[in-house]
């Protein structure tokens, strides 16, 4: 049962793709990152907030926690991205989080490059 897990996990990592304009964290090796005061958290099928507003020069953080289970039974962990649609975009990654500063005042919508428009946001900065 365990391997089947970790197939899907592996599976899953080849669904989205990303890389470049923010920065990443590494990994917690199964655990879930804890939510980013004053910022998002990546879980299954959603962006918590959705939206958010921030000033000019803000770097906002996803940290995701999309994994269930435990050690004993078997963990799964979802992998999304973070996706705008100006092509900034981050890894695909289960665990761990990402960075993005806002330099210019705009709307800036994004989605999980794996789920599309269903697991979107905005971030508007002004």
């Amino acid at each position: 049962m365990k391997g089947v897990f970790v197939m899907l996990a592996v599976a899953s990592l080849y669904g989205c793709g990303g890389g470049g304009g923010g920065t990443t964290s590494p990994t917690n090796n199964g655990v879930n990152t804890p939510p980013p005061a004053d910022g998002i958290s990546v879980s299954n099928n959603m962006f918590t907030p959705g939206t958010k507003t921030v000033a000019v020069g803000t770097t906002v953080k996803w940290a995701w926690n999309s994994c269930t289970g435990d050690s004993y039974n078997g963990q799964t962990c979802v992998a999304h991205s973070v996706t705008f649609d100006d092509g900034t975009t981050s890894p695909t990654q289960d665990q761990g989080s990402f960075s993005r500063n806002f330099a210019v005042a705009g709307t800036y919508n994004y989605h999980c490059s794996q789920h599309g428009t269903a697991m979107s946001g905005t971030i508007t900065v002004q």
